[in-house]
């Protein structure tokens, strides 16, 4: 499922604002949709051609989201960040 094509960027932008207080993922939405957009935002905090261990992934969405593990396993699950051999990089 791509965002891209499904949600205007001021749709987007209501769904950042509705779920992020002060850079804070305050919940995750239960719709799927509304996911993809959150995991979009946080994938922002991960630079391309670059890797990442576990723990510099946990240490980048531990101050973002109380359930660092489900967001990490996430964007893995659903193609912004790549995992092999405990080493995670950004592919979308």
């Amino acid at each position: 499922m791509d965002c891209e094509t499904e949600l205007s960027q001021e749709e987007k932008e209501k769904i950042l604002k509705t779920f992020f207080k002060d850079g804070k993922l305050d919940q995750m939405p239960a719709q799927a949709k509304k996911k993809l957009v959150i995991f979009e935002e946080l994938a922002k905090n991960f630079e391309f051609g670059k890797t990442y261990t576990e723990f510099e992934v946990t240490k980048i969405l531990k101050p973002i989201y109380f359930d660092f593990a489900t967001v990490r396993r996430d964007l893995v699950d659903n193609g912004f960040l790549s995992r092999e051999n405990g080493i995670y990089s950004r592919i979308k």
